[in-house]
């Protein structure tokens, strides 16, 4: 289909779907651009998160790395508790927004509030008051924020049955939907120029709420303009036990492959601390943050826009082993130009190609694990997949999440964050980052060459529930 007619084809497939396909243009429309909201919220979590790249948490409020790692271990642990809860909510919950929505709206309004009141801890309070409320707020935002995500993402995973058409949701919407995080990106380094600076509190203060209210509100689109596809039996009822359900995801060989990708790679990104540093540290101009993160955005496009196409001939496993081949190969590269920026940044960019396509086949390869469980055991168990995965991935990153910390404490960087100004404490810095990224990426690809999902045999698998939604005395057969 040309551009032409793929233009002609937007309102004559508005309110129905084209031929063969599940989701009309409306749809397609509610899930990006509401989803421009709820990814603008996603984008303000980062601005809290508990590393030292972190500029709220880290040069604001003045937290030493170390212990930042050890309130990750705290968060992890939080991360174990809620699991079977969330899990059991998500699975057994049957209304008439279907399974995900809801949670965009019971989740992301607390998360909204919950991140406006870390930006008000006061930077002169008592040091270990700071570690307490932060501590506190974020515990309880953590729980919220994976919700909101899981629902967001989990919806874009049941839109449709049609593998091809959900890695076309995916690519096309994830491209649309990040121009939320983008415009934060770009907009807050310019606007911190008003109100002190990156590291002032008071830009946080003020533009904390400004983009997560506008961001929670957009993502209302979301929740109206979208519906739930599952290929159940009419006589289908969401109850699943606590028991069962983990029962059921710890026989699921695809959940353990996917999750041991997900915890080998857990610090594919870690060298991205590198870029805001580098401006603001090493080039002394944090204006041009937000220029860095507008061009190092576009690096994703590619990798979104390619990753159906390149699924298509190479297959999702093979495609995603590709892609982090080059994240690390682009990786290495820039342990050779530290000292030049402009080539520094080219292979930051070019490192950077392929995990936009990664993040597209990572949520398509979940969807195609949920049809899976069901054909083998009849039951619909996202929430149990997806809470485990985060369990399963937040108990190692309890050890990960201290690797990093670790490196800046061991180079000098502890709660004066005014150090890496100098060469001699940021160099090994970034150095070392970097051999991170690089082995992660490596380690991760190894558990996908025993991933054997393939196309075919998940379009198997959905010929065969259609067949038992028709008729709910068929027999599932493993």
């Amino acid at each position: 289909m040309n551009i032409a007619e793929t233009v002609r084809s937007i309102p004559k497939y508005w309110k129905e779907p084209a031929p063969g396909k599940y989701i009309p243009n409306r749809e397609f429309a509610a899930y990006s651009f509401g989803g421009i909201g709820v990814s603008t919220v996603k984008c303000m979590f980062v601005y809290v998160e508990l590393n030292a790249k972190c500029f709220l948490i880290g040069s604001a409020l003045g937290i030493d790395p170390t212990h930042l790692g050890m309130l990750n271990v705290a968060m992890g642990i939080i991360t174990m508790l809620k699991t079977p809860f969330v899990s059991m909510l998500v699975d057994n919950t049957r209304s008439r927004l279907g399974k995900f929505r809801p949670y965009l709206l019971y989740a992301g309004f607390p998360a909204v509030v919950l991140l406006i009141a870390i930006a008000y801890i006061p930077p002169e309070a008592d040091y270990n008051l700071k570690l307490l409320l932060i501590g506190l707020l974020y515990g309880v935002l953590k729980i919220f924020q994976d919700l909101y995500e899981t629902a967001f993402n989990g919806l874009g995973q049941v839109m449709t049955p049609n593998g091809n058409e959900r890695n076309t949701l995916l690519s096309i919407s994830s491209l649309i939907y990040n121009f939320g995080p983008s415009v934060v990106q770009i907009f807050l380094p310019l606007l911190a120029e008003l109100t002190g600076g990156l590291t002032h509190v008071n830009t946080y203060r003020v533009f904390m709420p400004v983009f997560s209210i506008f961001g929670v509100l957009l993502g209302i689109w979301t929740v109206t303009g979208t519906q739930e596809r599952l290929i159940v039996p009419k006589n289908y009822v969401a109850k699943v036990k606590f028991k069962e359900g983990l029962t059921q995801v710890l026989q699921n060989k695809y959940f353990w492959l996917l999750n041991a990708f997900n915890v080998l790679g857990a610090l594919k990104y870690v060298m991205d601390a590198i870029r805001n540093w580098y401006c603001f540290y090493v080039l002394q101009d944090g204006r041009l943050v937000g220029l860095v993160s507008m061009v190092m955005g576009t690096a994703s496009v590619p990798g979104m826009l390619l990753a159906p196409a390149i699924a298509k001939r190479l297959g999702k496993r093979n495609a995603m082993i590709l892609f982090f081949i080059e994240h690390a190969v682009f990786a290495f590269a820039a342990l050779f130009f530290l000292d030049r920026t402009l080539p520094l940044f080219a292979c930051l960019y070019l490192s950077s190609l392929g995990l936009g396509g990664e993040f597209v086949l990572t949520q398509s390869m979940t969807a195609d694990i949920y049809d899976y469980q069901q054909w083998k055991t009849g039951q619909r168990i996202e929430g149990f997949i997806t809470q485990f995965g985060f369990l399963l991935t937040s108990s190692f990153g309890l050890l990960t999440g201290l690797i990093a910390p670790f490196l800046y404490k061991y180079y000098g960087l502890e709660k004066n964050y005014d150090v890496l100004y100098d060469a001699a404490v940021h160099m090994p810095i970034f150095k070392g980052l970097i051999w991170l990224t690089i082995v992660s990426s490596l380690l991760a690809v190894i558990p996908l060459f025993f991933y054997n999902l393939t196309e075919e045999k998940h379009e198997e698998i959905v010929d065969e529930l259609k067949r038992v939604a028709e008729d709910s005395d068929a027999v599932l057969v493993d």
